[in-house]
Formats: structure tokens, C-alpha cells, sequence
């Protein structure tokens, strides 16, 4: 399984020129990429005839993010982005009766939290919740905050600020038996992390192409919307690509079956074209085999920075941490860090409250682990910046 991962490495020309561990921000391309920009280019020449290509190129897209969740045909649209998404979720729901909470995580995407805090404005109440050890969540947590009150609980699935990986399939059943509905934004996990959405039936899951999946450009993201809870929405806010005759103009709206129903104008056509090399990597390797070679760098990560004597924010067992690491450091000391790392030919990134974040893609080494994190330890060392190490 290892030996067919690496094998791939030489599909990615980035891995060959530097040292790259930032696929939790951009992932490195597939050499084919190229392919099929040049086919998108060639589209673009088309001008009016170009919107057959480019409309068959959304139904490719949006099948191959079905087949890659295990979603039925029609339950995943496509959006502009993954906050653009959960608006199109968060218009679906009204506060009803004493059901009209909404539960938001302090260690999620700054994007999501600002859009959810958004609609108190509508008359939700919203909750926002820490965990505990300042990693993730235990499952207990989660449940203790579900009752009759939640009308949603949206969180991600793996946090961007602490690389925890969220125990979805309990929380989705914790909030089953209170009557929520949980809302995963899996952007940091879809790729790197295994999905089938017929076996973890989260009401609704947001994604996007361009980290693990190691896509091309903005502008691309999903949702998965269960069936038969987008079977009782109508869309707030329709548009022509949520009807279910794309190409038939007609003059008023009829909805698509599910989640496509959602989606509203035109997606970004650029990323329809350049996901598509991402897709077929992970769609060849499997997303198992991705993961289990994941955990095997991730651990090699947080065994070379305890070596080192670092700090980590990432919880420390496999089935709890997402596809990196991050070890916490003053802002400016991030910054700097990651600006020494880059003159190396290191990549990595930096988040407020994250510190410095190292994801290895898993077709990079071990070896290559232990310079990028001993490379970190010299560049704080150099910076004079405290070091602890946190219990794992």
C-alpha cells in the first residue's frame, strides 16, 4: 500500500523540487494538470459554443465527487465556495419554536464561524463551544450540548487551528437522537481522510477540490445534502444550474432532485477542469490507502518534534488527527519561521493560533519529515523562541 503510494510521487513535479508540507493550504499539482488546462483553453476559444463542454465538464465534476463520498446520484451540488455553500444550507433553516440554536466550534475556519454567527440576525441563538484540552473534541462534549434547543450543530470535521479529526460518527448519532442536524465542513479532511456518506449519513457535508485533492484553482466547492432532507427544501436563493434541465433556459424554476437543487449560477469553470487530474490520483490510490500512509507521516512528524522537544497542538492518536501538525508559536515567530523554511526550499504555513502548520502529502518520506521538522527546531532555535512540550 506504501510502495503504490510513493510510486505516484513522480506525478507531482513539486514534490521533486521542494520540500512541500502545505497541502493543508494548496495541494501540490498532478503533472497532467496540464492536460486539461490546455483542454480548458481550448474551450475558452469556443466562446458560445463553450458552454456544452463546460456544462458537461460540471456533471463529470460533481459524479466523481458522488462516487468518491459514496453519495447518490443528484445529492451533491456545486458551489463557489464552502462558505458560499453553507449559506445556501443556513438559508434552508428557520428557527422554529424553542429548536433555533445554532452550534459553532471556536477552533473552525474563520470563514464558516463568521457566516454562521450571521444569522443570529435571522433569530437564531448561537452557541459557540471550545473543547476542553484546546485540541478537539471528545465525543461527550459534543453530545452534552445537544438537546431540544439545537436546531444545528456545524463544525469541521478536521479543525484547521489544531489538525483534530472530529469522531463525526458519534456526534451524527448524538445528534440524531436530539433532533439536530449536523452540518460537517470536511474541506480539511476530503482526500486525506475516508468519507462514505451512505455509512457516516451526515444531513449535510461541504468540501472543496484544491487541498488533499490536490485541485488547481478557487472557486470550486461542494455539498452533499441527504436525500431526504433536501427532498423537504425549497432553495431561498435558486439559480439555472439548480434546475433539473440545465440546458433547457426555461423561464421558471423547477428544482432538481437534492442537493443539486441548491446550487445557483455558473461555478468557476477553471477548477472543473484543473480538479480533474487531483481527482483521478485519489480516485487510483483510494482514499484508504492516502490515509493510512497520512497517519504513518503524521506520526513521524509528532515523534520528530517530541525528539526536538517541541510543543504540538495535534492530538496524538491516528483515529484524532486529520493530515498535519501544528506546533503553536507567537505569531510573528510563525512568520518568520515559515519565511526561513521557504528559503530552504521548505513549505510550510502559519495560522493565527495555530503557529506553524506541517502537512506531509502522502506521497512525501520520512526522511523528509525529520529535515522539515528539524529545520523548524533550528529556526526557533535561531529565533530564541521558548519551547514546551504538551502532553500527547
Amino acid at each position: 500500500m506504501t510502495d503504490a503510494v510513493l510510486a505516484a510521487r513522480s506525478r507531482f513535479p513539486l514534490l521533486g523540487e521542494r520540500r512541500y508540507f502545505a497541502s493543508q493550504c494548496l495541494g501540490p499539482l498532478p503533472r497532467d494538470v496540464q492536460q486539461d488546462l490546455d483542454e480548458y483553453a481550448r474551450t475558452l476559444h469556443l466562446r458560445s459554443r463553450s458552454i456544452g463542454p463546460w456544462i458537461q465538464a460540471m456533471f463529470e465534476t460533481t459524479r466523481a465527487i458522488e462516487e468518491l463520498l459514496g453519495a447518490a446520484p443528484g445529492s451533491v451540488g456545486l458551489h463557489g465556495s464552502a462558505t458560499a455553500a453553507q449559506g445556501t444550507i443556513a438559508a434552508c433553516l428557520e428557527p422554529r419554536g424553542e429548536r433555533r440554536r445554532i452550534v459553532i466550534s471556536t477552533i473552525d475556519f474563520h470563514s464558516s464561524r463568521y457566516l454562521w454567527a450571521a444569522q443570529e440576525r435571522r433569530g437564531f441563538e448561537i452557541v459557540e463551544i471550545a473543547p476542553a484540552d484546546g485540541r478537539g473534541f471528545q465525543p461527550e462534549e459534543l453530545a452534552a450540548v445537544l438537546d431540544e434547543r439545537v436546531a444545528a450543530i456545524a463544525i469541521a470535521m478536521v479543525s484547521p487551528r489544531t489538525g483534530a479529526l472530529l469522531d463525526a460518527a458519534r456526534l451524527v448519532a448524538a445528534a440524531r437522537r436530539a433532533g439536530a442536524l449536523v452540518i460537517l465542513d470536511a474541506f480539511q479532511a476530503v482526500g486525506v481522510v475516508s468519507i462514505d456518506v451512505g455509512v457516516l449519513d451526515p444531513d449535510v457535508l461541504v468540501g472543496g477540490l484544491y487541498k488533499w485533492m490536490c485541485g488547481g484553482g478557487t472557486g470550486l466547492a461542494f455539498a452533499y445534502v441527504r436525500p431526504e432532507l433536501a427532498a423537504g427544501w425549497e432553495p431561498a436563493y435558486p439559480g439555472w444550474i439548480g434546475h433539473r434541465d440545465v440546458g433547457g433556459f426555461h423561464a421558471t424554476f423547477a428544482p432538481a432532485v437534492g442537493g443539486a437543487k441548491l446550487q445557483q449560477g455558473t461555478p468557476a469553470v477553471e477548477p472543473l477542469f484543473t480538479s480533474r487530474a487531483g481527482l483521478r490520483f485519489v480516485r487510483d490510490a483510494g482514499v484508504a490507502a492516502l490515509r493510512a500512509r497520512s497517519e504513518v507521516l503524521t506520526r513521524r512528524v509528532l515523534d520528530r518534534a517530541a525528539e526536538r522537544g517541541l510543543d504540538v497542538l495535534t492530538p496524538s492518536h491516528a483515529s484524532a488527527r486529520g493530515g498535519f501538525v501544528c506546533v503553536p508559536m507567537d505569531e510573528a515567530v510563525a512568520g518568520a519561521v515559515v519565511d526561513s523554511l521557504g528559503e530552504q526550499g521548505i513549505d510550510v504555513d502559519a495560522r493565527p493560533n495555530a503557529g506553524v502548520r506541517i502537512g506531509p502529502h502522502p506521497c512525501c518520506t520520512e526522511e523528509e519529515c525529520d529535515l522539515v521538522v528539524d529545520a523548524l527546531a533550528a529556526a526557533l532555535e535561531r529565533a530564541g523562541a521558548p519551547r514546551k512540550v504538551r502532553g500527547a
